[in-house]
């Protein structure tokens, strides 16, 4: 498999440098006591690896998103398909709701 960067995060969402950013922005709105009572009872990891999960759900085989960086194929490897060469990475990154991600988490729910 020949791959190559897609870019980062920050790169596809203009907002932060992870998808960590982006849940800490969203759950800013709940108050920094309920912040710290969600990161002290694992419920912000597993925010995070469901929104990771989440991001690589929408991408299309042959595109991943590893640590803060979308990597995938390279337009030389056989593998790769117009379908790599027109996929949108920050329109499925806005297609994907963080409010039930957060919800399933909630400690105070």
């Amino acid at each position: 498999m020949i791959t190559t960067g897609y870019g980062s995060w920050y790169n596809h969402t203009g907002s932060n440098l992870s998808p960590e950013g982006d849940i800490a922005d969203y759950m800013n709105g709940g108050g920094s006591d309920w912040c710290e009572r969600m990161d002290e009872a694992g419920a912000t990891k597993a925010i995070a690896d469901d929104y990771r999960a989440a991001v690589d759900a929408a991408l299309p085989e042959g595109i991943y998103l590893s640590g803060d960086e979308f990597l995938g194929l390279h337009q030389t490897d056989p593998n790769y398909t117009d379908e790599i060469a027109e996929f949108d990475i920050k329109a499925a990154i806005e297609d994907i709701d963080l409010e039930p991600i957060v919800r399933k988490h909630d400690i105070d729910a």
